[in-house]
């Protein structure tokens, strides 16, 4: 093995080992917190009618899409700065975060009236309005979550994730207990933030920074203003709000064409079936842009090839981890479906429908690791486009398969999965890549020529 090989190998291995470790922390802790999110499942399948799974729906839908703009609005651009750039633009962060968590707050508390009047059922309007005050809590653990990325302390990370599902699990199935019916299911995603905020605060560097809310006198040149907070963080927001559309137009499209009983059906059978795949797949996601964006131990000359590995590295390791959960749980579900979430969602007709879903999630990861690798090499544009374009092709089939009832709209979403993210996964890694590979082979021929005509 000659020199460069060495170099190159010893380069890649720390790094498929950090990202294995990051992997595992975030993972495992999805997995935990979903065994304690069964239990409580179980329990809500058991007391709470499709009904109310219907109105669940319609607001953590609601929730999901306008928090997902603001989530990573400062943090993506903070993982990608210098040490210089960090300190000297964490007070505009702080600002940038408190001007979109108010803004998500007002939106999501002006949303209920009309979401109220158009499914004429006033008892959205409180539960809505109560779950738009989390906004107002996350800013307190942002920046400290942001942190802990930046550095990969994807340990501290998966605890916060795992203690906020432990105890969300925990007080639902309590308050379902107590027969709070729709409330014990949103009053303890509003409380869990707070596990979430000290978990990521405790013992986080950040503590030992200069005060967000008055910085010095003279800003140093390296700080990001709230403009270019906002500019870069939309951009990935953008980006983010498609995949959550992307992952959220079911509902919206089922509750129109179907109704609130459907919806309840269908939102029970999509988090059953994909509940565990998907957290995995979320927590692949979180460990993917912060290993990509990790320039430590890359040489930059071969920032492109290094860059290739490790999004390769990394796809085939998810899809290790999933694929057989997803296999095995299709295999089984006719047995511990009703077994486990009682027969009567069996008689509503929603064994295919989890299977169909089920599937659905083996391509799924390659989705999220297309988005990902193309909002760490600045192409949020590009993923934006695709998962909008995904989006209205879903939107389309959907509409027209639920004509047929909840089964046919199962299987097109199965189908155009299977389609689409195998190929824009071929499209980025043969032309994008390739191309950015080949325009700094260029680059680099172009200036060793240069040097060799001078010399």
């Amino acid at each position: 093995m000659n020199n460069a090989s060495k170099q190159s190998t010893d380069i890649e291995q720390p790094a498929k080992s950090t990202f294995s470790k990051s992997l595992f922390w975030l993972g495992s802790a999805q997995v935990l917190g979903r065994i304690v999110r069964l239990a409580s499942s179980i329990i809500l399948a058991r007391l709470l009618t499709p009904e109310v799974f219907g109105q669940v729906a319609i607001i953590l839908t609601c929730f999901e899409l306008i928090c997902t703009p603001t989530r990573r609005i400062t943090s993506a651009a903070l993982i990608k700065m210098d040490d210089e750039s960090l300190t000297a633009s964490l007070p505009n962060a702080n600002r940038t975060n408190w001007i979109a968590a108010i803004t998500a707050f007002v939106a999501m508390s002006l949303l209920s009236w009309p979401l109220a009047f158009f499914n004429q059922d006033t008892t959205l309007i409180a539960p809505m309005i109560l779950m738009a005050t989390s906004y107002l809590l996350l800013p307190f653990g942002m920046l400290y979550a942001a942190i802990n990325l930046r550095a990969n302390n994807m340990r501290r990370v998966g605890r916060a994730i795992l203690w906020q599902t432990i105890f969300d699990g925990l007080l639902t199935a309590t308050f379902a207990l107590l027969g709070l019916g729709i409330w014990a299911i949103i009053l303890p995603k509003v409380l869990v933030i707070f596990v979430w905020i000290a978990i990521h605060r405790y013992h986080n560097p950040l503590f030992q920074a200069q005060s967000l809310s008055k910085p010095d006198q003279a800003t140093p040149r390296s700080a990001w203003t709230i403009t270019q907070m906002m500019r870069f963080g939309s951009q990935v927001g953008l980006s983010d709000f498609s995949i959550a559309l992307r992952q959220n137009i079911d509902y919206l499209l089922v509750g129109y064409f179907l109704g609130v009983e459907a919806l309840g059906i269908y939102f029970f059978a999509f988090n059953t079936s994909l509940g565990i795949s998907l957290g995995i797949i979320q927590s692949y996601g979180t460990a993917l842009y912060s290993h990509l964006c990790d320039k430590s131990n890359q040489a930059w000359d071969n920032m492109e090839v290094e860059l290739q590995k490790r999004y390769v590295h990394s796809l085939k390791l998810i899809l290790k981890i999933t694929v057989p959960v997803i296999a095995l749980q299709s295999i089984l579900a006719p047995v511990y479906l009703p077994f486990v979430y009682g027969s009567h969602w069996i008689e509503a007709g929603a064994l295919p429908v989890f299977i169909l879903l089920c599937l659905s999630g083996l391509v799924r990861p390659i989705g999220e690791a297309t988005s990902q690798l193309l909002i760490s090499i600045d192409e949020s544009r590009l993923n934006l486009s695709f998962n909008l374009g995904f989006t209205l092709l879903l939107a389309i089939t959907i509409s027209v398969c639920s004509q047929w009832g909840l089964t046919a709209v199962a299987l097109g979403i199965l189908v155009i999965h299977l389609i689409a993210m195998p190929a824009f996964n071929l499209y980025i890694h043969h032309f994008i890549l390739s191309s950015r590979k080949g325009a700094k082979q260029d680059q680099l021929k172009g200036f060793n020529q240069e040097v060799h005509h001078d010399a």
